[in-house]
């Protein structure tokens, strides 16, 4: 059953739940902390950057596999970036910023990348409705997003699994929600076991973030989402 998100209460809750920094889901994380499971949560405020550089150059990740990560040299990854690639930024630490890359083949790669390698794309004009709407897609997750009949508002349907077989659990969204520019947030109720949702346009990605309670064991919707492409 649908759910108007009249959310004066339900978005109240949701903002006490994201006062710090990261979200109450990550409470007790390492602040070096970055990876691609945390990444859609910790953050209120993604922003996105190019990387610069001179041609050729290899802007490497660094990972957060101990305490001395990402400043020490032992902790730089396999995977880089290169001038103009594109990232999502959720976080900085020191000269370091908790990035997000997707190549155009392969799965996504998440780590530190030293801020003077990027460039913030901070001229990014401010999404409009339209720019909303289509069919969002994260691994296996599937998000629709369309109009709804009240003025201004969006319909949210969503689907989610984790597991296979007997061992399949899943997860729906089925809100009407509005936009404020970048930024939409809904949820069930006040309560902290509530299905709450927040998500982000930063600019051709949605990304979203849950509090684990959208669902069966397991089962979130948070992820770096995609828009489909029309056949």
């Amino acid at each position: 059953m649908r759910r108007l998100i009249l959310a004066s209460l339900a978005l109240l809750a949701w903002s006490l739940l994201q006062a710090s920094p990261a979200s109450a889901q990550l409470k007790g994380n390492p602040d070096n902390a970055c990876r691609n499971g945390y990444f859609p949560r910790e953050s209120t405020n993604y922003r996105l950057a190019k990387i610069k550089g001179a041609a050729g150059d290899r802007i490497y990740f660094h990972g957060d596999d101990n305490e001395r990560c990402p400043d020490d040299a032992a902790c730089r990854l396999k995977t880089y970036v290169i001038p103009n690639d594109e990232v999502i930024v959720s976080r900085t630490l020191g000269k370091f910023a908790c990035s997000w890359f997707q190549p155009r083949k392969g799965t996504e790669t998440v780590g530190w990348i030293e801020t003077d390698r990027l460039a913030w794309q901070d001229d990014i004009r401010p999404p409009e409705m339209r720019d909303w709407l289509g069919e969002w897609r994260a691994y296996d997750n599937l998000i629709r997003i369309s109009k709804s009949k009240e003025a201004g508002g969006l319909a949210i349907k969503g689907e989610a699994t984790w597991g296979s077989g007997s061992r399949t659990h899943t997860g729906e969204l089925d809100y009407d929600a509005k936009p404020s520019s970048d930024k939409m947030k809904f949820g069930d109720g006040t309560d902290e076991l509530d299905c709450q949702v927040t998500m982000q346009l930063v600019g051709k990605y949605l990304v979203v973030g849950d509090n684990l309670h959208c669902g069966g064991a397991n089962v979130s919707f948070s992820g770096v989402y995609q828009r489909r492409s029309k056949r």
